[in-house]
């Protein structure tokens, strides 16, 4: 019984720091315009086997425990917006300042299918790596971000 705690200790830092990679207040654009004008590669786009809902329900939840956050001196927020009407998903990430640091859009293409377009600025660290976790957290494929639990 006590190996099981020792090693629960030890486990909870290295899961609490894999998940940390995502908590980043900058670099950031002043304005959603200036976001996506100034975007790297003109903004990520992929298609996936997903209705658009769910796509937007798991990103949703996987930006809540994977990149939202607060301390003492930063601040990560989500913003979204489901538009049923037009069949599309729009997640923004703002820091303290109100500055957008990500835009992530999912649009319904047809019948389970979507396209997901994220938009980061152009100074932004290891683009692709990020594209490739929002195609994971849109799909619910990671058990760290897209789970009710999350340590």
């Amino acid at each position: 019984m006590q190996k099981k705690y020792l090693y629960g200790l030890f486990a909870l830092p290295v899961i609490l720091a894999a998940c940390q990679k995502h908590y980043i207040s900058e670099p950031s654009q002043a304005t959603e315009a200036a976001l996506v004008a100034q975007s790297y590669a003109n903004g990520l786009s992929a298609e996936i086997d997903i209705d658009y809902r769910k796509a937007f329900y798991n990103l949703k939840r996987a930006y809540h425990y994977c990149v939202a956050f607060s301390t003492n001196d930063n601040l990560v927020y989500t913003d979204n917006k489901l538009e049923n009407f037009i069949e599309m998903g729009t997640i923004f990430t703002r820091n303290q300042d109100g500055r957008y640091l990500s835009k992530v859009t999912v649009e319904g293409l047809r019948d389970k299918k979507t396209r997901l377009t994220l938009f980061l600025p152009n100074d932004f660290k290891y683009p692709k790596s990020r594209f490739k976790d929002d195609i994971q957290w849109a799909l619910g494929k990671d058990k760290r971000c897209n789970t009710a639990w999350n340590p």
